[in-house]
């Protein structure tokens, strides 16, 4: 087997990387590792997202977003876009790289104004991330589980 970028070949085992991360910063990157990004370690909130663009983007029952100041991500490569309108009628933002079409992370001007909402899985580490709310519920395949302590709500709530 042959280690994957960012990752150091040790007797039996691979060992993250971690020489690229400053203190109190996250790390992410694409699959092919052209696209990487830093936010701040401390996320504003996450959440769980089972609309059915969600659904076709990421090929799954849901997306797991992180929330981040859109001035503290730091975008290193670059990024591909794909605008569409969402449910409530505002236009969403994909921030894909173009050579693997990971996508990375949505803005939006009038949904989430001055926010950048990171893709939980492309973080180099996303152990911490603790969805604290479910939107869309009322799209949730039936064999997509979620945490059922955290609020969940059938569409996108107010505000």
């Amino acid at each position: 087997m042959t280690p994957q970028r960012g990752c150091i070949r040790s007797p039996g085992k691979f060992i993250r990387e971690t020489t690229n991360v400053m203190a109190g910063k996250n790390s992410g990157s694409c699959q092919c590792g052209s696209v990487r990004y830093e936010v701040p370690q401390d996320m504003k909130n996450a959440g769980k997202c089972h609309c059915l663009m969600c659904q076709k983007s990421t090929g799954s029952g849901s997306s797991t977003v992180v929330f981040y100041d859109i001035n503290d991500l730091k975008v290193t490569g670059e990024t591909k876009t794909y605008t569409y309108t969402s449910d409530r009628g505002n236009a969403v933002t994909s921030h894909f790289c173009p050579k693997c079409g990971t996508k990375l992370f949505l803005t939006g001007d009038t949904g989430f104004p001055g926010l950048a909402l990171v893709l939980a899985g492309t973080l180099d580490d996303n152990s911490n991330v603790k969805p604290q709310f479910v939107v869309f519920d009322k799209r949730r395949p039936a064999w997509d589980s979620d945490d059922p302590s955290i609020p969940h709500f059938a569409e996108m709530p107010p505000g």
